[in-house]
């Protein structure tokens, strides 16, 4: 079950880092936000988590495919939890809770929602063979 989990959440990641690499328009319009509203340092940089969130949705799957659904599990439990600073971060510079930091936010939520639910599935495999 874990490893289904964390194939469908991958699939998620996935789409997000295409969507910001290759498509940022549309990713940007899904959100109600267009390219003026972001900049282009912010695109430029929404692409570097795109890529980022792209290459940790095919480690997920790989990890998954060789059986270690554990280190799976971490490696992106790591990404929420710099994602978290990083939202932390921008709130306190900014002073406020904005459009961005929120929708960051949402990601963040489903995020930890996701992982945290392989890791569940994972602990109840675990806690059933021995």
């Amino acid at each position: 079950m874990a490893g289904k989990i964390l194939i469908q959440g991958s699939i998620v990641r996935a789409l997000y880092g295409i969507l910001a690499l290759f498509l940022p328009k549309v990713l940007l319009a899904g959100v109600g936000m267009s390219d003026e509203d972001l900049g282009d340092e912010a695109r430029y940089f929404n692409r570097l988590f795109g890529g980022r969130d792209l290459l940790v949705a095919i480690c997920t799957i790989a990890a998954v495919r060789a059986g270690n659904d554990a280190n799976a599990v971490k490696a992106n439990l790591f990404c929420e939890a710099t994602d978290s600073i990083s939202l932390g971060e921008e709130i306190r510079v900014r002073g406020k809770i904005g459009r961005t930091t929120i929708i960051g936010a949402a990601f963040n939520v489903f995020g930890y929602l996701t992982w945290l639910r392989a890791l569940s599935a994972l602990s109840s495999t675990s806690a059933e063979s021995e």
